[in-house]
C-alpha cells in the first residue's frame, strides 16, 4: 500500500526587514528579494550607504530556512524547491502581497516603487510581478533567471510601461557561465523585454558601484 499525500493551510510567522528613515517622505520605495541561502537581514545591509532619506528598502525573508554550513552554523533561506513547488510559489506570492498591499495603498503621488531580485530572488520577483502588475518605476534583474512558465509576450504591454529595466551581472559570476549569460541575453532580445545591460567586474554579488549608478538614472 502506498502512502497518501495530504495538504492543509497553516498560519506561519514571516519576517521582513526595512532600511530607511521615513517611508512617507522617501522618493523611492524598494522591494528587495534575496537569493538562495541568503537572509534578508544580510542582503538589506548592503544598501546601508544609499541615501536613506530618499530611498526606503523593504526586504522580505523567505520562509524556508536551512543550514548552509555547519561549524560555525550559517543559516540561509530559500524561496522554494522543486518539492511542492506550486504550493510554495502560491505561498510566497500571498506573503509578498500581504507585505506590499498596505505600502502601495499608502504611497503618495510623487513616490516611485522599484523592485530588485538577486539570484534565486529574480524568479520570485518575476512571479510576483506577473501576479501583482504593480506600477513599478524600475525592475532590476540581478544575476538570475527568467521563470520559463511565464508568458512574457502577454506581459509585454505592461513591461513596456516600466521606465527602467536593468539586467546586471558580473563578468566573473561563478554560477552563470558565459554560455548561460549569452542564453539569457538572447532570451531578453527575442522577447523584446527592453533591458539595459549592466556588466561589471566582479562575481555573484550586488555591486554597490553599479547600483549607485542605477539610482542616479532613476
Amino acid at each position: 500500500m502506498q502512502p497518501t499525500e495530504h495538504s492543509i493551510k497553516i498560519e506561519r510567522t514571516a519576517h521582513y526587514y526595512t532600511l530607511g528613515n521615513e517611508i512617507k517622505s522617501a522618493d523611492h520605495i524598494w522591494l528587495l528579494l534575496h537569493g538562495y541561502g541568503q537572509l534578508a537581514s544580510r542582503m538589506i545591509a548592503r544598501f546601508k550607504n544609499v541615501d536613506i532619506d530618499k530611498h526606503f528598502f523593504i526586504a522580505p525573508e523567505a520562509i524556508s530556512k536551512h543550514y548552509v554550513k555547519r561549524q560555525p552554523n550559517f543559516v540561509g533561506a530559500t524561496w522554494m524547491t522543486q518539492e511542492h513547488r506550486l504550493d510554495e510559489i502560491a505561498d510566497y506570492i500571498a506573503y509578498l502581497s500581504q507585505v506590499m498591499t498596505p505600502i502601495i495603498a499608502a504611497m503618495k503621488p510623487h513616490q516611485k516603487i522599484n523592485i530588485l531580485g538577486f539570484s534565486q530572488g529574480t524568479s520570485t520577483m518575476w512571479r510576483y510581478i506577473h501576479h501583482s502588475r504593480l506600477p513599478f518605476h524600475s525592475v532590476i534583474n540581478w544575476a538570475g533567471e527568467f521563470p520559463p512558465e511565464l508568458d512574457y509576450n502577454e506581459m509585454l504591454p505592461y513591461l513596456n510601461s516600466i521606465q527602467h529595466k536593468y539586467f546586471c551581472i558580473g563578468n566573473k559570476d561563478e554560477y552563470l557561465t558565459t554560455k548561460h549569460k549569452e542564453k539569457l541575453e538572447t532570451f531578453i532580445a527575442d522577447n523584446k523585454l527592453g533591458f539595459q545591460f549592466k556588466l561589471f567586474e566582479g562575481t555573484h554579488v550586488i555591486d554597490q558601484e553599479v547600483f549607485s549608478d542605477i539610482i542616479e538614472e532613476l
